[in-house]
């Protein structure tokens, strides 16, 4: 799974491999997204400075 991040104040988009990495770069705790995307099963998650997607990699 992937997930794609974007910063709503300076409009950056990136990707990450795992919940770890995303946490890692960003700095959000990594408590709340599993919660979201494990427990919850979201694909999407948003708040007032981010939003995020959970999306599977194609691969050809």
């Amino acid at each position: 799974m992937a997930y794609i991040y974007l910063n709503k104040d300076t409009k950056e988009a990136r990707i990450f491999g795992s919940i770890t990495s995303l946490c890692n770069a960003t700095g959000i705790k990594p408590d709340n997204l599993y919660t979201q995307f494990s427990r919850n099963k979201l694909k999407e998650y948003e708040n007032d400075k981010y939003r995020i997607v959970k999306t599977k990699i194609e691969r050809a």
